[in-house]
Formats: structure tokens, sequence, C-alpha cells
């Protein structure tokens, strides 16, 4: 039975800018970290949206629905190999934050927004700084076995954890700064945090899509024989935390 995708809702203000930067680049470094060690594919490369694998999408909390992306964020996306052409802004709500698994803001006052519509979506939503922080220490022996969902749940429960144990740093430390109204080298730059803050959790969960597509590569198991014991079949794997021992 497959899994629904893990998916993860980027939010900003008007959806323009930081958001739409975060979507895309989030979906490329997971693509990216995904390719370099499956070497062995089955088949063409599937989109992130499809069933066991990671959907990303954004909105704004004031956004202005069917608005096309910033020309400098397009501009830095398209410079990065992606197509930008079809991106339209949608507006934050209640029935969005519901169907995401998690929710990363551009800042701790969209965070705020976040769960005042939603309150039930307190532990799984961070802003994007943040949640690179609380799970920077994380690495592949300790992940869970199950796919990118299993892994997805993990780095979340994980970060709920570090946050509610250490004391809060300062808000600019969780902030994206907005660069709408700066040129194209304040886009760059935002490019470039989010960056700081998403690369490492976006491999991490491309560890669950290659052990999806491992376990597809995986012969059948032996038919028992009514005459005897089956044939000793491929030993089966160890959790990452046995393995490293």
């Amino acid at each position: 039975m497959q899994q629904r995708p893990w998916a993860v809702l980027m939010v900003c203000t008007g959806n323009l800018c930081r958001s739409p930067l975060a979507e895309h680049l989030a979906l490329a470094w997971f693509a990216a970290a995904l390719a370099q060690a499956d070497t062995h594919p089955v088949g063409a490369w599937e989109p992130p949206g499809c069933a066991g694998g990671l959907l990303v999408s954004s909105a704004g909390t004031q956004a202005r629905a069917d608005r096309t992306m910033h020309p400098h964020a397009a501009a830095i996306l398209t410079a990065r190999g992606m197509d930008p052409a079809g991106f339209r802004a949608r507006r934050l709500t209640p029935e969005l934050i519901l169907a995401n698994d998690l929710v990363l803001c551009a800042t701790r006052a969209q965070r705020s927004a976040v769960v005042g519509l939603t309150p039930r979506a307190l532990r799984r939503t961070f802003t994007m700084r943040e949640f690179g922080r609380l799970t920077s220490s994380v690495r592949s022996a300790s992940l869970p076995e199950g796919g990118v969902r299993a892994i997805g749940e993990y780095l979340a429960a994980v970060a709920w954890r570090m946050r509610a144990a250490r004391q809060a740093p300062s808000v600019a430390a969780d902030d994206l700064i907005d660069p709408v109204n700066g040129d194209l080298h304040a886009f760059d730059e935002c490019a470039r945090i989010i960056g700081t803050a998403l690369a490492h959790p976006m491999a991490l969960l491309a560890e669950g899509a290659r052990d999806t597509r491992a376990a597809r590569r995986s012969p059948d198991p032996p038919v028992p024989d009514a005459a005897g014991p089956p044939s000793a079949g491929p030993t089966p794997r160890r959790p990452r935390a046995m393995a490293r021992r």
C-alpha cells in the first residue's frame, strides 16, 4: 500500500518572493540529494508529488490569488535551472494548513498567524531557519525506516522537542528578511539563507525516498516449499541506529 506524500507548506506574506523560492529550492535539493546517491534508479525520476514522496507548496498570509512570482525571484530560480513560469500565488487558509504535514514560515509573525488560524498545527509549524537549526544535528544513522513520511514525522518531532527544551534565540535568528524592495542581490542572498536552513532536512528526507526505491528493487521473498523450510532469502536490513554500532 502506497503512502500519501509528505506535504510541506512554505508560508510568507504575499507568496511572491520568499515562499516561492523556498518551495522550488526545497524540491530541487530533495531531487538532487536523491539523484546523487540513487545510482540504480527504477525507471525515470518521478516528481516529488508522487505517492510515497515529497510534496512542497506555498501560500501567503496576505496573498492575492493568481499573481505571478516576483521577477527577481523568478530570475534566481531560472538561473538555477528551474522553471517558475507556471507559479501562481494563493492565500493561506485553515484548509491549506490542515492539508499539510509541516508548515515552514518566513517569520515568527507568520508562524503565529498559522497557529492562530489552526491551533492544531502548533507542533508542526516552524520558521524555515528555525526548522533547519533544530534539525541540524540529525544524522542518517538516527533516521527511522519507513520512507519519506516516517522521516518527515521524525524530523518534525525532533524540532518540536528541541524548541521546547531550548531558550528561544533572537527574532533575527529565526526571521527571513523580505527582499521584495531589494535588488537581485537581495533575492540571491535570500535564496542562500533558505539553502542554509533547508538543504540538510531535504537531504535527510531523500534518505526515505532512497529506502522506498531500494525496497522496490528487492527480489520477491522465497515461496515456502511444502516439503521443507523456504530457502534463505536476503539478510534483513537492520535499523540504521543498529547498523552503525
